[in-house]
């Protein structure tokens, strides 16, 4: 009866482990640096064009309004102490709020950049990731790791940016 126990608990671990083992003999895993990837389709260039053409115009304003700005203050300078009390007042007012108004256009400007740059890229990043699942699915990988993350700290399995290059038409 002993025996039999135990051969039968035997066959029930022996049962239970051999699809855990076969799984873990077919895992494939693979890696790719997206940043490389992404930098390599065409798009980008056009995405990157059109964001530094945007960044060129804002530049712009605000080299204007530094200038505007720096006017202001060399009037101020120069002029202060010949004027009366409420004009110097009403100067160093107008100084202050453009001053603050230069400083939150230059945080609009970049939310604004950023969000374009997030606009822009979203259909080619999602472009990259369909590739990428589908060559996954296709060549029959269990995961596929992002080196370009830094989180990676083996990079063992397959490089498999050739192969989403190729399902993308790079």
């Amino acid at each position: 009866m002993k025996y039999t126990v135990s051969f039968g608990l035997m066959m029930a671990a022996f049962l239970f482990l051999s699809p855990a083992q076969a799984q873990v003999q077919t895992a494939r895993f693979g890696h790719i640096d997206t940043q490389s990837l992404l930098e390599a389709m065409p798009e980008r260039t056009s995405i990157q064009t059109e964001i530094e053409t945007a960044a060129s115009q804002f530049e712009q304003e605000i080299v204007r309004m530094q200038g505007d700005l720096e006017a202001k203050v060399g009037e101020y300078q120069q002029q202060a102490e010949s004027w009366p009390a409420a004009i110097r007042a009403q100067k160093e007012q107008e100084i202050t709020q453009d001053q603050q108004g230069l400083e939150q256009f230059y945080a609009t400007v970049q939310q604004e950049l950023g969000a374009m740059e997030a606009r822009l890229l979203e259909p080619m990043i999602e472009r990259a990731r369909e590739a990428i699942q589908a060559v996954g699915a296709e060549e029959g990988f269990t995961y596929i790791f992002d080196t370009s993350s830094g989180a990676t700290v083996y990079e063992g399995g397959e490089d498999v940016i050739s192969m989403v290059k190729a399902k993308l038409g790079l």
